[in-house]
């Protein structure tokens, strides 16, 4: 074969890879009523699916959170085989009341080894500004957005819905952009005290 055709095929094979690692698959996620027809996975599922995929780094963020099995033992899971478990969540003081019970981050007080992160309210703009964001980004390679909260009404009782990407570069932008709200101190580990 001569050289100018081998190297054509090369570069359109080293494209092809390229244009691969670059595609997203994006899934539909529902929780709640169903309708014939329509191909949706539950939010629990994919929930602990995407916690079980982490082979280095998971971090999700929630308004809300209070102990979920599946998902303790998900992150449990996790934290046992090496990766390095961030999860986020608003405060009671930072909810200003909008939260009842105990604090969201006490549902992942039985993990050791996962690390709690908030958003002082020293650090928010404007007050009364809500940590409202829920996702779980894992390996900077999968994200889901979700309407959900890290509980077990959102994960199985509540019509919650969302999105799951594989691939394509919106996962890692995400993970790069909560890192960077660590590392700048406005999103600071949970100490048990806001």
């Amino acid at each position: 074969m001569p050289p100018a055709e081998a190297a054509a095929y090369l570069r359109g094979y080293a494209a092809a890879w390229t244009r691969r690692r670059e595609d997203t698959e994006v899934r539909a996620v529902w929780s709640g009523p169903s309708t014939p027809g329509t191909p949706v996975r539950a939010t629990a599922q994919v929930l602990t699916e995407v916690v079980g995929a982490a082979e280095h780094r998971i971090v999700a963020v929630t308004y809300s959170a209070r102990s979920y099995a599946p998902l303790t033992a998900a992150l449990s899971k996790a934290v046992t085989r090496g990766v390095t478990v961030d999860i986020v969540v608003e405060t009671l003081e930072g909810a200003g009341g909008l939260l009842s019970g105990g604090e969201p981050a006490d549902a992942f007080s039985g993990i050791p080894g996962l690390r709690l992160w908030h958003w002082p309210n020293s650090r928010r703009a404007t007050p009364g500004g809500r940590l409202h964001a829920k996702l779980a980004v894992a390996d900077d390679r999968i994200l889901f957005l979700t309407s959900a909260n890290l509980t077990a009404s959102g994960a199985e009782r509540n019509i919650e819905a969302g999105v799951l990407l594989k691939g394509g570069p919106m996962p890692g932008r995400m993970a790069d952009h909560i890192r960077e709200l660590q590392r700048r101190g406005v999103l600071a580990r949970w100490q048990g005290t806001p």
